[in-house]
């Protein structure tokens, strides 16, 4: 168990190189503009009979148009394309997802680093922020998961609606993350077909039907998705936690896994359908790393049932049957790998409650609320917009959980089950009762450049000492900040260090809690 631990403390770090593309663009929650200009006077046309095309015919096609971003980057020849499923057909309205190609007709050409971003329309989401809160929680526990943040979209000077920001999987997403880009990257989708469950079939065409090969498809060697999935599936019961973690980095899966479960994200792999996901080949390790994707539906959305019934699902929940799911199904029946489960659980449960999320949920209400309400193409109203935020809303037939209501009473639902079921957090994460939820530490980004943002949350008022170490401990940075209040803090370290890691420590009177850190040039 204390494995575990050390593996959850420095997740983040695992990663040998350095995050840079997309900085700009993500690293700091903010409302970029981009203008979309098509010279084509029946680009609407054009690019809505693309989309059927290609759904219909598995392929990618775009228009050209010129792209200027915040007023200072003009790029032209980009490609425009409409993305998505039931963002794109269910939306009621002209305010569609799209997808910007920097590098369609320019070999090369690219934003912020980026070849490529998405725009998505933040479909059956009355609070805009939804999947955002979802995606920084999984980036700040160091999981695999793209960024976000928003975007008011021009198209040929028209305000035409309030977006939000996304990062594409990719070789670069894959480069920054792992530190190489050469393995097989797997898209767990084909088309509209949701069958990416990880049975193993043996066969190549069965997979290449439910899979999607997204690098080097000119080798088109899919024998590393084949044995992972003869390892999850094939192997006896003694064999099976050994013989899978020589394939996959269990802990991204697992981590994937507890937080999709604990946020209600059940467009899923272990729950509704098993599509949504990315796992890439890490040459560095040879093992799969797990990728969430598409985390639209995030609190509970799209799920059957009261949102009562929701907020109650069991944490050990997997849908429609634990057969069709198996690698979760055989990991929850593994004692090591279930506590494995348990334990992520327990930890995000410092970070999943209102004391932490209600201050970054006000944050962002508060940034974007001006653009929100002027978005002329929303799908819901401004009240609705408002009250979404704290409360649940009806429109129609369909009720929308509430993001401070869900956080309050989905934490409390799984604090309770945890203890129905024997699991006690204070021991598992090895924390003194009378010490635990007084702080949770979160620094981003993580590795950096040398600048980073530590934010932390204080359950009472309290002095709070940040000191910044390294390897020897020999202290490189230090504040004292007298009685701090009740809530969110966030501190800014804008200071060289040299290449390596350090500790960065929150001290109070009462509580040590640390994190390491990654500078890489």
């Amino acid at each position: 168990m204390k494995k575990l631990l050390f593996i959850l403390s420095i997740i983040s770090t695992l990663c040998e190189a350095q995050i840079t593309a997309g900085d700009n663009l993500f690293n700091v929650t903010q409302i970029h503009t981009i203008n979309i200009n098509f010279p084509q006077s029946n680009y609407w046309t054009l690019l809505v009979n693309n989309k059927a095309y290609d759904d219909a015919n598995d392929s990618s096609s775009y228009i050209p148009a010129q792209v200027i971003i915040d007023g200072i980057t003009t790029l032209d020849s980009v490609g425009i394309q409409f993305k998505g499923n039931s963002s794109y057909y269910g939306y009621p309205g002209n305010k569609k997802p799209f997808t910007l190609s920097f590098d369609e007709y320019k070999n090369n050409q690219k934003y912020d680093s980026l070849s490529s971003i998405n725009l998505n329309n933040c479909y059956q989401d009355p609070s805009f922020i939804r999947e955002k809160l979802f995606l920084d929680f999984l980036n700040s526990k160091g999981l695999n998961a793209p960024r976000s943040n928003f975007a008011k979209l021009y198209i040929n000077g028209v305000y035409s609606g309030f977006y939000q920001l996304g990062e594409r999987i990719n070789k670069t997403f894959c480069k920054d993350r792992f530190g190489n880009k050469g393995g097989n990257l797997f898209k767990g989708d084909k088309g509209t077909t949701a069958c990416a469950d990880l049975k193993y079939h043996g066969s190549i065409s069965s997979y290449t039907n439910c899979y999607t090969l997204k690098t080097n498809t000119t080798a088109n060697n899919w024998s590393d998705l084949i044995n992972l999935t003869k390892q999850i599936n094939t192997t006896t019961t003694t064999q099976f936690k050994d013989s899978v973690d020589k394939a996959l980095d269990a802990n991204s899966f697992i981590g994937s896994w507890a937080a999709c479960n604990m946020f209600v994200d059940f467009d899923a792999y272990a729950f509704r359908f098993v599509h949504n996901y990315y796992i890439y080949h890490n040459t560095a390790t040879d093992k799969f790393e797990w990728i969430t994707w598409d985390a639209s539906t995030v609190f509970g959305m799209d799920v059957p049932g009261t949102v009562a019934s929701i907020e109650s699902k069991s944490i050990l929940y997997i849908e429609p049957s634990a057969t069709d799911r198996p690698l979760a199904n055989r990991m929850l029946n593994d004692v090591a790998y279930k506590n494995q489960y348990i334990t992520f659980v327990c930890d995000f449960l410092n970070t999943f409650n209102p004391s932490v999320l209600n201050p970054k949920i006000d944050s962002l209400y508060n940034l974007i609320k001006a653009d929100v309400y002027a978005d002329p193409l929303k799908m819901f109203n401004n009240t609705q917009f408002d009250n979404n935020i704290n409360s649940n809303i009806t429109v129609g037939s369909t009720t929308y959980p509430g993001l401070k209501s869900f956080i309050q009473n989905r934490s409390t639902n799984i604090q309770n089950e945890l203890v129905t079921l024997g699991y006690n957090c204070s021991v598992i994460l090895g924390i003194n009762d009378s010490k635990q939820n007084n702080i949770d530490l979160m620094i981003y980004p993580n590795p950096t450049k040398g600048s980073f943002s530590i934010e932390y949350s204080l359950l009472k008022n309290m002095d709070v000492n940040i000191v910044v170490t390294d390897v020897l401990g020999k202290e490189i940075y230090t504040e004292n900040s007298k009685a701090q209040s009740v809530g969110l803090h966030k501190q800014e370290i804008n200071f060289e260090l040299e290449t390596g890691i350090y500790n960065v420590s929150i001290k109070t009177a009462d509580v040590l809690t640390n994190k390491k850190i990654v500078i890489s040039k």
